[in-house]
């Protein structure tokens, strides 16, 4: 084992490794890489002096804030100062002006270049994608300097940690100042959550899924939904949570302004049709919409924790806020996460929208929610159930819908009362098939014969499906043997 007397310790300070220099048996050369925030404070400390700064500069991480380090964004810094020029009586310690610096030798080129890490959308809240439009850049790295009115100055720099691409802030600032500090960060916020609201009036966001699915959302309608009056009107009853005097009630009794929805019945009974229309007319009117997307089983993430991102993300967001999500019985079924599903739905961490959030959710089994989610008051505020067709004209709608020009009452009335007691997608598939035997036998006309072959071809291969013990191989010992001879 070596000894420490010789040993040799050498920073290598981010320089490249010597390889032309050899070690000898009585000294063992060894290089330790700085680290690249010490490089960065002592880059702070350096400029400090540059600059003749009194007082030793209290250094220190800055506080992240998402995708934008507000400190260094020139937008948002401008934006600040003129905010602060149009006031009549400034303030105490109101940022007077900015610039860049360039970084100090010590730094070994640490932010040097003022790269701009990606572009965000226009809400300067996620990062751009080659379908946004109106894009910013996002923060430069590099080496800032600000003037404050109460007559001081601080120094900060944003630079990469390490070679995944984690970024970090450090700033220097004169001891006693910290808050003064932290409150011009949090007029930066105030400033960059008013653009957020601004640009997210009207938007879709995905949460966990494909943000193509955003326009599929838009593009849906009343129009595709076709259910009874009675259920459409119990799920548009739900919105007056977003009516000013309702928000004015649930603030005087301190009940977090968040209204939970659960639709539930059997597949196809028109529930995600009603969701997306309903998520469509929400961003009509202005507001957000947040659809949710369970995540594949090899994230790092759950199916809850990516909801619980829409609940506080609308929250915070303090617009009319409808969250969508189907099967929500994948979402509450961990039972170790489920005291955190409690406390989130009405607990003591249940997020609170001063312009109010509705959970707007599907289930087709509901059964499988755990009681203290499904059953007491205030977790799930109302169940609605959507069923089977049971209703005649309701069926006769259906047909009207899905056959579109080629329903003529004449030849299509009696086949509704044979297609009762189904779900709405089995007339959709009733229709298309019955269009689709008609074009087989070379006519326009989509008779109810047509209809009814349907019907019943749908309903035996149904049939056939259910018959699990079909589709299992007999044993060893029911089959024949080779060349026909039994097995023994």
């Amino acid at each position: 084992m070596e000894s420490i007397e010789n040993m040799r310790v050498e920073r290598e300070l981010l320089m490249p490794y010597k390889r032309d220099e050899k070690s000898n048996d009585q000294e063992v050369i060894k290089y330790l890489p700085a680290l690249r925030r010490e490089l960065a404070a002592r880059g702070l400390r350096k400029l400090w002096s540059e600059l003749e700064l009194t007082d030793e500069p209290l250094i220190f991480t800055s506080p992240s804030q998402g995708v934008v380090q507000s400190e260094y964004h020139p937008f948002l810094l401008d934006r600040l100062i003129n905010q602060t020029k149009r006031r009549k009586r400034p303030t105490k310690d109101q940022l007077l002006s900015w610039k860049p610096l360039d970084p100090p030798a010590i730094a070994l080129g640490i932010s040097g270049t003022r790269e701009v890490d990606t572009l965000l959308k226009a809400d300067l809240l996620w990062r751009a994608d080659i379908k946004d439009r109106r894009t910013v850049p996002s923060s430069p790295y590099g080496w800032m300097s600000y003037t404050f009115s109460g007559g001081w100055k601080a120094i900060a720099v944003i630079f990469y940690m390490n070679d995944d691409g984690d970024s970090a802030s450090l700033v220097a600032i004169p001891p006693g100042r910290q808050d003064e500090w932290l409150m011009f960060l949090n007029a930066l916020d105030e400033i960059r959550e008013a653009i957020a609201r601004k640009e997210r009036h009207g938007r879709v966001e995905i949460i966990g899924g494909d943000d193509d699915l955003a326009d599929v959302i838009k593009k849906a309608s009343f129009q595709d939904v076709v259910l009874n009056e009675d259920t459409l009107n119990q799920v548009a009853a739900q919105r007056r949570i977003f009516d000013p005097k309702m928000l004015e009630r649930y603030a005087s009794l301190h009940v977090p302004r968040l209204r939970k929805v659960l639709m539930i019945g059997p597949p196809g009974t028109g529930k995600t049709t009603l969701l997306k229309a309903e998520g469509a007319h929400h961003a009509q009117q202005g507001g957000l919409v947040f659809y949710v997307c369970a995540p594949p089983r090899n994230r790092m993430t759950s199916s809850w924790q990516q909801l619980a991102v829409a609940l506080h993300s609308g929250a915070e967001s303090r617009l009319p806020t409808l969250v969508l999500v189907e099967d929500f019985e994948m979402f509450v079924s961990d039972p170790q996460e489920l005291q955190l599903i409690l406390n989130t739905l009405d607990g003591v961490a249940t997020p609170d929208n001063p312009a109010g959030t509705l959970l707007l959710a599907t289930s087709n089994d509901p059964e499988k929610i755990d009681q203290r989610i499904r059953d007491r008051p205030g977790r799930i505020d109302m169940l609605i159930e959507i069923g089977l067709v049971e209703d005649l004209e309701l069926a006769i709608r259906f047909l009207k819908h899905f056959l579109g020009t080629a329903y003529h009452e004449e030849l299509h009335v009696e086949v509704a009362p044979l297609l009762l007691h189904q779900p709405g997608s089995h007339f959709r598939e009733v229709c298309i098939a019955g269009a689709m035997r008609a074009l087989e036998k070379d006519r326009e006309v989509v008779l109810a014969e047509d209809l009814l072959v349907a019907h019943e071809l749908i309903l035996n291969g149904r049939a056939v499906a259910a018959q699990s013990d079909r589709f299992i191989p007999p044993s060893g010992r029911r089959r024949g043997g080779f060349f026909g001879r039994p097995t023994s």
